[in-house]
């Protein structure tokens, strides 16, 4: 049975512009950072049709439009979809390369048209396109920081599907008798069932994305501190009794640091809650630059942090809360020109034999920290130098307790 060309090409048409625009009515239920990728994948979608509606009107429409146009319209389409895949993995677009690519299919479809006719010549051109665009959105895929989901190679199998279709119909002579595009052989007919399920099931798959993409956001969310970028305090209690369960487990050192800014509250009187934001993600900065990358970092309150260090003794913890201490000191921060000091009192804490527990580690780190803000702040007290009993924390100051985390 003859594959009719036309009608593969009116169904792909049709196919392509009812997926993308359902497509399209669901943008308003994703992130910013997902809607833009989305919509250049929507528009690639709603592009296909009339190239393909172009196609199947050979012979009854003139040649520029059915030929020349459809051609640039179909790279055109590709190009929305590969620059969708790589702002999706977090790269910059290839824009100038896109409109490199259309300029040269309109140009060498004009040539190929009028000055030297030749339909393999036109079958060449636009594979090559086709190919190279797919193998730029199959490197956007695999070249990303993230680890790749099975959506994700789904939609790279169907792209370098059409890579491989690509090179054989680029290295497939068309027989003599084949002098239009519309005309069945076999290779059209893999050809354009292929550009009949690549919407469907390329586009199944990049909604499959999409929609990993936003549960991992919210996963992160959920963890994290939207202001500073750093552990909230549900997450850092997590991970401070993992660490502290490795440190019995192995036998290893494990301090905890409780940081307080001090005169937070006088930073956003004089100059602005703006500026108190922009002053706690200065505090985070220079935080990551002195601590190590094994440490962690959390923050607990207004302006309190914790930072979790493994296999750091009291002493050694302590040097690093000075450091941390003196760099806050140093800092040149300010504000529309005003320098803003900001200083730190700083709590250290270690687990040892009287504190086994979290909850007693950050009662006692939080009693060090308190302590130093009664002896004049900008401060590093460790819990070891405070005598037993001795009550750090102002009567006004809530216990703190591992279940409140």
């Amino acid at each position: 049975m003859n594959f009719h060309i036309p009608t593969a090409m009116q169904l792909t048409a049709t196919m392509s512009m009812i997926i993308g625009l359902a497509l399209a009515l669901t943008l308003t239920g994703f992130p910013a950072t997902l809607r833009q990728p989305m919509r250049l994948w929507v528009r690639g979608l709603l592009i296909q049709p009339f190239s393909y509606a172009l196609f199947s009107l050979r012979g009854q429409v003139p040649d520029w439009l059915s030929i020349i146009v459809a051609n640039a319209l179909l790279v055109i389409a590709f190009a929305h979809i590969t620059e969708a895949l790589r702002i999706y993995s977090r790269k910059s677009p290839l824009t100038g390369l896109m409109l490199v690519l259309v300029g040269l299919a309109v140009v060498g479809e004009i040539l190929l048209t009028y000055v030297w006719p030749s339909l393999y010549g036109r079958i060449i051109l636009i594979s090559v396109m086709i190919g190279l665009q797919a193998s730029i959105g199959v490197e956007a895929i695999y070249r990303k920081q993230d680890s790749i989901t099975r959506p994700e190679h789904l939609v790279a199998l169907m792209l370098l599907v059409g890579v491989a279709i690509m090179i054989v119909r680029v290295a497939i002579v068309p027989a003599p008798g084949f002098m239009e595009l519309t005309m069945s052989s076999p290779l059209q007919g893999i050809v354009f069932t292929y550009a009949a399920l690549l919407p469907v099931i390329a586009t199944s798959g990049f909604l499959l994305m999409c929609g990993e993409r936003l549960n991992k956001d919210l996963a992160r969310l959920a963890t994290i501190d939207p202001l500073t970028g750093v552990y909230n305090r549900r997450t850092m209690a997590e991970l401070a009794n993992k660490a502290i369960a490795t440190s019995k487990r192995h036998g290893r050192s494990l301090s905890l640091l409780i940081l307080d800014i001090d005169h937070f509250k006088r930073i956003n009187d004089q100059f602005g809650h703006e500026a108190g934001d922009l002053a706690l993600c200065r505090v985070v900065e220079i935080m990551h630059g002195v601590l190590r990358g094994s440490d962690v970092i959390a923050r607990i309150g207004g302006e309190e942090f914790v930072a979790i260090l493994p296999d750091s003794n009291e002493a050694a913890a302590a040097n690093l809360a000075e450091r941390l201490r003196e760099r806050l000191e140093e800092s040149d921060f300010s504000v529309s020109g005003w320098p803003v000091p900001l200083r730190a009192s700083i709590g250290v804490g270690s687990m040892g034999p009287s504190i086994s527990n979290l909850e007693t580690l950050l009662r006692e780190t939080d009693r060090a920290m308190y302590a130093a803000k009664r002896t004049g702040r900008n401060r590093v007290v460790a819990a070891s130098t405070l005598e037993k009993g001795q009550d750090g924390v102002a009567g006004d100051r809530p216990e703190i307790s591992s279940g409140s985390y």
